[in-house]
């Protein structure tokens, strides 16, 4: 990608999910490498983790295949809307799909699939994703899948 992401450790809170199945308690957490300007306290951004479960030395990733071991996240996959109001994309356009994780487990509960047979409008369906060096153009996503945490 052309622009310049800010990248920020934050805290990923580690879920007892196992097995495909998602989780309902927080266990551990790690650290988790993304753009900070993703992350914040608007209703379509991601939030921070406040939790004080014990801090493992090392970084979850989103990068990792399944043939990998390790802790792969879980995270939001967002169209781009067309139609909504985005602010203008510095050095490129924006990516009609992407994969967003979600820090706090209670946030990724929150989250709903966009139903494209529903109404136009729908609730908790629609998150913002930073397209600028410093935080002022975003573009609002749809979301169509939720994947959860995997231990592998």
């Amino acid at each position: 990608m052309a622009r310049g992401i800010a990248f920020a450790d934050f805290i990923y809170e580690i879920d007892n999910g196992l097995d495909g199945v998602n989780g309902t308690a927080i266990i551990a957490s790690m650290l988790l490498k993304m753009d900070k300007y993703n992350v914040g306290t608007d209703k379509k951004k991601i939030k921070k983790s406040t939790q004080t479960e014990p801090l493992i030395d090392a970084h979850c990733s989103m990068n990792l295949n399944e043939n990998m071991f390790g802790v792969h996240p879980r995270y939001l996959v967002g169209e781009l809307m067309l139609a909504a109001n985005t602010s203008a994309c510095y050095g490129t356009q924006p990516k009609r799909l992407v994969e967003i994780p979600v820090l706090t487990l209670t946030q990724f509960n929150v989250f709903k699939v966009y139903n494209k047979l529903g109404p136009a409008t729908q609730a908790d369906t629609t998150i913002d994703v930073n397209h600028s060096q410093d935080g002022s153009a975003k573009a609002t996503y749809r979301i169509l899948k939720k994947v959860i945490q995997n231990l592998i």
